[in-house]
């Protein structure tokens, strides 16, 4: 808990000035807003005293005070916003950062919607944690310090009923908000997975569609409410017996106070004027208590919330920049692969197992084999979505380790298998490959890429819409438009996830042209599903089981008849 809340405070702490001032105003306005049964007491004992002069001055004092008050108010909640807006800004883009900056693997394994929910709900508990640790906390504090300060000169025995009473309550609470606390991380799991399955329907809801699902998704959906019902009611329930044990303390708290009262009147210790302050002081304790009971209340579910959100920060970012990096503007392309094995975690195989393998400056070289036989990995590994096990990958003789992430893919283009696209315009996707393109920029690459004729026929043409993950457009269109990015970027390096072999001859032919004259003296690393689209290639490197098995020209390996490149060609023809 200490950690959270070390944390929460690091980031208020960063705008320290104005969240002094909030706590001073604050202080100032509930001083201010306490003495006012205080004020009750003078009224009464000077009607007492029929000493009309002197009330009509305290009255006036009574006036200045609340109008000060009111002021002061306001200016905690003035600058206590400022505060919360500038932190809550802070620790949203820090935590997205972090996450951005996370490996791969972390991306690869997350649950969208579970994701989408820590954020959100974290984002809400750190306001409702803000105004009630900073404002409603701190009002209680100084509100018993006020009065414990009247009661002591009225009578100490006060002072020790509200000590035991306020004793007593913080004993239930902390038993009842480690349970509340305890639930809502439960309930928290449950909703984490009803979220998970709404995002990933509205995601995959083509799918849903394609195969009819609707009333099976529904189902599953009801299915995953029955534990969601069943833990929810766990943690409402923890709210009932806070309520009811706390309110049983405080109605026994407030009889004992008002029958010690009536026995100090009784025997004349104190005064009708004392009796009026206890009374006021009685009236403000007790729901301040209760504001205490459902603050904590509200602190623990609130901490439920925010402590998943800042346990993002807690992932090991495990592909780490290096403390000291090359800094380069461009490379010249010369990639290296020297004896690279990596195995992904959890798998007992390697992945890559002792790969040797170079790429001169401007060549162009596709790697071919069955699926998963590691050539999509080993595009992976040169831009360190993965850090390998063994070896060294290097980019003009300096290792890619000693670049920061950022760097080393600045140098590589990627143009990959199935493009996402942003739900945004066909400008905006097109111009991510470069900070602020212009148009003009962004029409050159589009031609180049042979989709400009395309989108010009389009009603808005470059403002139209993509839809979410550029579902308004065909698998060529969304290839064609990932090239055009891809030129955009102007990278010394390409890598073409090649995703023609579904598309029909035009699209093809299309996306084909665009591509090789895009990587036009560039090093360039084609992963190859058709073959008949890498012929051009000045080399071709056949994987198979995690190792190279050959390399050569078309022309020479389709020569080779015991080759498994001729062996894939002639699959290949026969289905053609």
């Amino acid at each position: 808990m200490f950690k959270i809340f070390k944390r929460f405070y690091w980031f208020i702490w960063k705008h320290k000035w104005w969240f002094i001032l909030a706590m001073m105003a604050t202080t100032i306005a509930i001083v201010l807003e306490l003495i006012t049964p205080y004020f009750f007491k003078l009224f009464v004992e000077a009607l007492q005293n029929n000493d009309l002069d002197y009330l009509y001055k305290l009255i006036l004092i009574f006036i200045a005070v609340q109008f000060t008050a009111l002021i002061f108010a306001n200016l905690k909640y003035l600058f206590g916003d400022v505060v919360a807006v500038d932190t809550a800004i802070d620790i949203r883009t820090t935590i997205f950062k972090f996450v951005q900056d996370l490996d791969f693997s972390f991306h690869a394994n997350k649950s969208t919607g579970s994701l989408i929910s820590a954020f959100k709900r974290g984002d809400n508990a750190f306001w409702g944690l803000f105004e009630r640790m900073n404002q409603k906390m701190w009002e209680i504090i100084i509100g018993f310090i006020v009065m414990g300060y009247f009661f002591l000169k009225i009578d100490p025995r006060f002072v020790l009923i509200f000590a035991v009473s306020f004793v007593l309550t913080l004993v239930a609470t902390k038993y009842l908000a480690g349970l509340n606390i305890r639930t809502r991380e439960e309930f928290n799991e449950y909703e984490d997975d009803i979220s998970g399955i709404i995002t990933d329907n509205l995601i995959n809801y083509e799918t849903v569609k394609l195969f009819a699902k609707e009333k099976w998704e529904i189902e599953r959906l009801k299915n995953s409410f029955k534990d969601w019902k069943k833990y929810l009611w766990r943690h409402f329930w923890t709210y009932r017996m806070i309520d009811m044990s706390v309110g049983s303390l405080v109605n026994i708290s407030i009889f004992l106070v008002l029958i010690f009262s009536l026995n100090l009147i009784k025997v004349k210790e104190i005064g009708i004027g004392d009796f009026i302050l206890i009374v006021g002081y009685v009236n403000l304790f007790f729901p301040k208590l209760f504001d205490l009971i459902y603050g904590l209340r509200e602190i623990s579910t609130n901490y439920a919330d925010i402590k998943k959100y800042f346990d993002l920060l807690d992932y090991e970012i495990d592909v780490k920049d290096p403390v000291s990096s090359v800094s380069l503007d461009h490379v010249k392309g010369i990639i290296e692969f020297k004896n690279v094995s990596f195995t992904y975690g959890g798998r007992s195989k390697n992945a890559i197992n002792g790969v040797d393998l170079k790429i001169n400056k401007g060549q162009s070289v596709a790697l071919v084999g069955r699926s998963g036989s590691g050539k999509t990995t080993l595009a992976k590994l040169l831009m360190r979505f993965y850090d390998i096990d063994s070896g060294e990958i290097t980019i003009d003789g300096v290792n890619i380790k000693d670049f920061t992430k950022s760097t080393l893919r600045g140098f590589v283009g990627v143009v990959p298998q199935e493009p996402i696209l942003f739900n945004n315009t066909i400008a905006y996707n097109i111009g991510y490959g470069k900070n602020d393109p212009t148009l003009s920029e962004i029409r050159t690459a589009s031609k180049l890429a042979n989709i400009d004729d395309f989108i010009e026929g389009l009603k808005k043409k470059y403002d139209t819409e993509v839809g979410e993950r550029g579902v308004k457009l065909s698998g060529g269109q969304k290839q064609r438009l990932a090239i055009a990015r891809m030129i955009l970027s102007d990278p010394d390096i390409v890598v073409f996830d090649e995703a023609t072999s579904h598309l029909d001859s035009e699209s093809e032919k299309l996306i084909q042209d665009a591509f090789w004259k895009a990587r036009r003296g560039k090093t360039t690393i084609i992963i190859a599903h058709r073959l008949s689209t890498i012929m051009r290639a000045d080399k071709i490197v056949v994987m198979e089981h995690g190792h190279i098995k050959e390399t050569g020209t078309h022309e020479g390996l389709v020569k080779k008849k015991d080759s498994l490149y001729s062996h894939f060609w002639n699959l290949q023809i026969k289905l053609d």
